[in-house]
């Protein structure tokens, strides 16, 4: 039997069990797989590996060898990886869907393969819904295409001062309530535990005890009622390095509670504090989160581009995920980008801002505290799946070499997950979510962009297929 009519016989087969299937830029689902003549960067180490052929059954990594000692079965669906590379599917660990925003309609299920699409894998949603846990139930199950999904509880806050016509949040103003929320979202599935905005110290208190007995962690904001040492202590994972710039304040202006963290960076008056900061406090400051133990992720390229150093109208509408935003949310987004850029702080503080956020992040990094990307899209101009990559951008600007910037968003992000056993590695014996890049992302780290091709589990996504899911996203999302 030649392999061409093996193929059109398995085709036939495939359209008859309605089974995901394509020919010359679809999607392949088939058991066997054999990627031939790629470059792996496994991210085990800063190695690549060149002119190697990965075989993949099932949705698993079998085998990873020379090309020349690799024995490639007729049957298998071979992939020329020639000139090309190979890396570990990518993790955003701080994303939302557009569901929160707007009309609130649920498009969660275009946003995941928008998502896929620019090669995450793996996402942690950081405010949760039912309607997010069925997501992730759906695409655990296979009914949605998209990454796996982790979702974070809705978030406990102080108090909520907008309107209230989506509730992904929950208001803990006393201790019963606080311990009564951590309970009821344990026991509804979410996989950890999200703090914002207003929370006061004795509730703060409450959520982290009660967390503990629940066994569930603990991520998102720290707030001025709270403060970082206190945090630290808890072992509380910190989206933003909120309060961080706080300890560069001096003694005396520490508890003001106006400086440029959370919501205050909103506050021109808080900017005022901007010059007073001390920069020589950042490697104390990094040992200190070191010696906490905890992973940070500074979703730095939003607070960077947002307020620091702000998008202009025209780099916004020229940026990658623009289309893709709907018509509505664009109207607000213009309005928010209105009142922050008519009321710009200095632009000398500004500048010092973005040069801060950047040190401590290569501090916190040369100490050794785990960083994580995360985008916090689609705040602003910010797209789901778009913006990691210029998150990843934004670790190298900061000092991190390429290497270290793939790491936040692969191999780090699996051990804080615990799912490192599984996945963040190209090794055998793990899942296939993997992608294939044309250009190395160790000489440039833009080169993330390069997707050519997407394996996730047992599902091939060749460069027609992405760019179909693509197409689709923008013609459904950006009305």
């Amino acid at each position: 039997m030649t392999r061409m009519y093996k193929r059109i016989l398995f085709f036939l087969l495939a359209v008859s069990l309605g089974k995901p299937f394509a020919v010359n830029g679809q999607v392949w689902n088939k058991k066997i797989y054999a990627i031939k003549n790629i470059t792996v960067i496994p991210m085990t180490k800063e190695i690549s590996l060149p002119d190697q052929t990965v075989i993949i059954e099932n949705g698993i990594i079998k085998s990873i060898g020379k090309t020349g000692n690799t024995i490639v079965d007729p049957d298998m669906i071979e992939i020329n990886g020639q000139g090309k590379y190979l890396i570990p599917g990518l993790f955003d660990m701080h994303t939302h869907f557009f569901y929160e925003q707007g009309e609130h309609k649920n498009t969660c299920e275009t946003e995941l393969k928008m998502m896929l699409a620019n090669g995450l894998t793996t996402v942690r949603i950081l405010a949760g819904h039912p309607a997010y846990l069925e997501a992730r139930n759906n695409v655990a199950h296979d009914k949605w295409t998209g990454p796996e999904l982790f979702i974070a509880s809705p978030q406990l806050v102080g108090r909520w001062p907008w309107p209230a016509e989506f509730k992904n949040y929950e208001i803990v103003d006393t201790k019963e309530k606080a311990a009564n929320a951590v309970r009821q979202f344990r026991m509804e599935g979410y996989d950890e535990i999200k703090i914002t905005f207003m929370v006061k110290a004795e509730v703060y208190d409450a959520i982290i005890n009660t967390a503990k007995e629940e066994r569930i962690r603990v991520t998102g904001h720290v707030g001025p009622l709270v403060k970082l040492p206190m945090a630290l202590k808890t072992g509380q994972q910190i989206e933003h390095m909120d309060e961080f710039i706080d300890v560069l304040l001096p003694d005396t202006s520490y508890n003001h509670g106006q400086s440029v963290s959370d919501m205050n960076i909103w506050r021109k008056e808080a900017w005022a504090t901007v010059p007073f900061l001390d920069e020589t406090k950042i490697p104390a400051l990094a040992k200190m989160v070191k010696d906490a133990g905890i992973y940070v992720s500074p979703t730095n390229f939003f607070f960077i581009s947002t307020f620091g150093d702000p998008a202009t109208e025209q780099q916004a509408k020229q940026s990658q995920g623009y289309e893709y935003i709907p018509s509505v949310i664009k109207k607000e987004r213009w309005k928010n980008w209105d009142y922050y850029n008519k009321n710009l702080p200095a632009v000398e503080s500004r500048k010092k801002y973005v040069r801060l956020r950047k040190k401590m992040v290569y501090e916190l990094w040369k100490a050794g505290v785990p960083l994580m990307a995360g985008s916090d899209s689609p705040e602003f101009f910010l797209v789901q799946g778009f913006s990691l990559h210029d998150e990843l951008e934004m670790f190298v600007q900061s000092g991190l070499s390429s290497f270290a910037a793939l790491q936040t968003a692969t191999i780090t992000t699996a051990k804080y997950l615990q799912i490192d056993q599984r996945k963040g590695t190209i090794e055998t014996g793990k899942e296939a979510d993997l992608i294939l890049l044309d250009k190395n992302p160790l000489e440039d780290i833009r080169n993330t962009k390069s997707i050519h091709g997407v394996f996730k589990g047992k599902n091939w996504y060749d460069e027609k297929a992405i760019q179909q899911m693509l197409e689709d996203a923008k013609s459904l999302l950006g009305r």
